[in-house]
């Protein structure tokens, strides 16, 4: 759980990969859509939501947004 009551975006997005790598995805997914509700061109975060899918389509959505961003990624 996140401990500031008005977390920074790279806060909620340090929390969303911790909770990815400790095998949490649901909670780092929450995190990150709220990063990318206030930063729909992060492409850290996306790059993350991809990794965080279990599905196909879904992550296909995530990286094609990579590349729109950030076309050299």
């Amino acid at each position: 759980m996140m401990t500031s009551a008005n977390p920074t975006s790279e806060q909620a997005l340090d929390y969303a990969v911790s909770a990815i790598k400790r095998g949490d995805p649901s909670r780092g997914q929450a995190a990150l859509a709220w990063v990318l509700q206030r930063e729909p061109s992060n492409v850290v975060a996306w790059l993350w939501m991809a990794e965080c899918l279990p599905d196909s389509p879904a992550k296909q959505e995530c990286l094609a947004r990579v590349t729109a961003l950030s076309p050299f990624s």
